[in-house]
């Protein structure tokens, strides 16, 4: 009999994608995430598959998040400048280095659809990411559903509500339509009255409803954790009002309000999304950074300045 990954008892199924969740996993324990398979990872992964962040620790400035690159360092030299400096790793499409990645990934959704009626995902991916004591992600949300999953290390994860004024509608839309970082949604420390806030320990996966606003510190401690990330029909039928509303207040300079993903008003803009990316006006998907350091265990924060220059992906 095939063990569970996840731990279903005692949880109500249909909170699932509603409410912000807590669940169990065993993941905690695979070698996929240990330093010998995360050094191949980070060694193998291919530019664009990879970001690499520095930022200050001590408050919630964005301006101070910086692009860099590996260079030609091993993987345990990377992870060394990891545990002693100010780093953030995210690793994207690991089974392109590691098939194991990708057959996790199918063992994780096939074991959700079996628990959840109706849940059929149409696209799902899985992201890993490696970081130093006390680093941040600083307050954004994401447009795919999304699953935290700790691994080693803890953080403080502060999950917020999905509406006004802690999602900002227009910053969503703009995000959708791909004119914004998903780091531009507005913050302000009062919202953290009206946060869940989670001690994500080893073994433990947060999943919260889609668009939820969400920031993340570590605790003094390096962590491993992985994301997966998932559309649904009803989560892509939220996009698309999504785009076609910013459409509407970006472009045409409306105010629109409803949210409905049926029905005639659905179909209208659904019609409006399809046209205007056929029209050309759709901004590419490819974005640009600057990328001005280097991981270096040796070097102060784990990172060496170097020239700057631009990079796509």
């Amino acid at each position: 009999m095939t063990t569970s990954i996840m731990d279903w008892d005692g949880l109500n199924i249909d909170e699932f994608s509603k409410v912000p969740l807590q669940i169990g996993h065993r993941l905690h324990e695979s070698e996929l995430f240990g330093d010998t398979a995360l050094a191949r990872l980070i060694e193998n992964s291919s530019r664009e598959n990879y970001y690499i962040n520095t930022m200050d620790i001590d408050a919630h400035d964005v301006s101070t998040r910086r692009e860099g690159e590996t260079g030609d360092i091993s993987g345990e030299d990377a992870l060394k400048a990891v545990a002693d400096g100010h780093i953030w790793y995210l690793l994207m499409q690991p089974e392109k280095v590691d098939s194991r990645y990708g057959e996790l990934l199918d063992a994780i959704y096939d074991e959700i659809a079996a628990h959840v009626p109706g849940f059929r995902v149409s696209m799902k991916k899985l992201s890993i990411l490696v970081s130093s004591p006390k680093v941040q992600v600083y307050y954004h949300c994401d447009i795919p559903g999304q699953s935290l999953w700790q691994i080693r290390g803890s953080k403080q994860v502060y999950v917020y509500p999905n509406h006004e004024p802690y999602l900002h509608q227009p910053s969503l839309e703009k995000i959708v339509m791909n004119e914004a970082h998903e780091i531009s949604m507005p913050y302000k420390p009062e919202f953290d009255e009206g946060a869940i806030v989670y001690d994500l320990q080893p073994g433990k996966m947060l999943h919260w409803p889609l668009n939820a606003p969400h920031r993340i510190v570590n605790n003094d401690c390096v962590n491993v954790s992985f994301t997966t990330e998932h559309m649904t029909d009803s989560i892509r039928r939220m996009f698309i009002v999504n785009k076609a509303n910013g459409i509407l207040r970006h472009r045409i300079g409306l105010n629109p309000r409803a949210q409905k993903t049926d029905g005639i008003g659905y179909w209208a803009k659904y019609g409006l999304a399809g046209v205007y990316k056929l029209s050309g006006l759709q901004k590419k998907r490819r974005q640009s950074f600057k990328v001005d350091f280097k991981v270096d265990p040796n070097a102060p924060r784990g990172v060496r300045a170097i020239s700057g220059y631009e990079f796509q992906k």
